[in-house]
């Protein structure tokens, strides 16, 4: 193994390539022991996972919450994009049916602003959902400049102080109100997937905004407690200290970046002596997650010195 696994309590790799998920076996040599050439991104379509996600796609291209919702169109936009991010870690992309199916679901999603609406339902825009729909087409291999072009624009219009994002509507119209960090690192996402616009002034200052908020309360109720910034989950959703340090990070943002250097020194700390970090997207509950503990290794790799 290379260096960088000495900063590791434990090495979980050999761990992770006895799973009997191929599409996780995949990504790990993949991004931890191999080159991309060494492994092609291609659907394993034998993956468990790849077969139960496709399964429940609905005819429209969407996928809906199991079970009573009362709001069904918000559920429906969120499970839609949550199951693109899983069919893209399976390494699934424009080129596969199913995901083309969704994604098509999804740009009808987007208004005549530029924004892909949904998840607060009809009336909200919102920049954080805009930014990881945006995240999705890329690492998918989407084209069309038309959309793709609309959304950013609309990204860029909505920025407020610092440099990030707020919810408008939910908080306020003004750009002279503070940012979300919750809302920021999810916006980033977009840009972070983007090769052209990685490297956009706004899209580093917003980084810099994200990487001075790490542990601190947000601006807003919703994610105001600090505890926030420790619920880590795979794949990633709202903004907790890996999904930072790994938009950051995507973004070319080293451990000097405001606070990165103390998320850092704190994900190594919640790897558990068995090699593993624990979802806790479910609450009271500390769950070993191999996606999870992928993901984090990912991200240890690409900021270890």
């Amino acid at each position: 193994m290379s260096e960088w696994t000495s900063v590791l309590k434990v090495n979980p790799i050999p761990q992770l390539l006895e799973s009997n998920e191929p599409g996780l076996i995949n990504r790990v040599q993949r991004d931890l022991l191999s080159s991309a050439e060494d492994c092609p991104e291609e659907p394993v379509y034998e993956d468990i996972t790849y077969k139960s996600v496709v399964r429940r796609q609905k005819p429209d291209g969407s996928w809906r919450e199991s079970g009573s919702k009362k709001n069904e169109e918000v559920w429906t936009f969120i499970t839609t994009l949550r199951s693109l991010y899983l069919l893209l870690d399976l390494g699934a992309d424009i080129n596969d049916e199913y995901f083309f199916h969704g994604v098509q679901f999804l740009i009808g999603t987007q208004t005549k602003d530029g924004d892909f609406r949904g998840a607060y339902g009809s009336d909200i825009p919102a920049p954080d959902y805009t930014g990881m729909t945006l995240d999705v087409l890329f690492r998918a291999g989407f084209d069309e400049d038309t959309v793709i072009e609309r959304a950013y624009d609309w990204l860029l219009s909505v920025r407020r102080a610092k440099g990030g994002w707020a919810i408008p509507v939910l908080r306020s119209n003004s750009k002279k109100d503070p940012s979300s960090y919750n809302v920021t690192g999810m916006a980033l996402r977009g840009f972070a997937s983007d090769p052209k616009r990685r490297f956009r002034e706004e899209a580093l200052l917003a980084a810099e905004f994200l990487a001075d908020s790490i542990f601190k309360p947000d601006e807003y109720p919703d994610r105001r407690c600090v505890e926030y910034w420790g619920k880590l989950a795979y794949p990633f959703w709202f903004t907790e200290a890996l999904s930072a340090l790994d938009v950051l990070a995507r973004l070319d943002l080293d451990l000097s970046f405001g606070r990165m250097s103390r998320a850092y020194d704190w994900l190594l700390r919640q790897q558990g002596q068995n090699g593993w970090w624990c979802s806790e997207i479910v609450k009271r509950e500390r769950i070993p997650d191999p996606w999870l503990t992928y993901a984090a290794l990912r991200t240890i790799k690409s900021l270890a010195h």
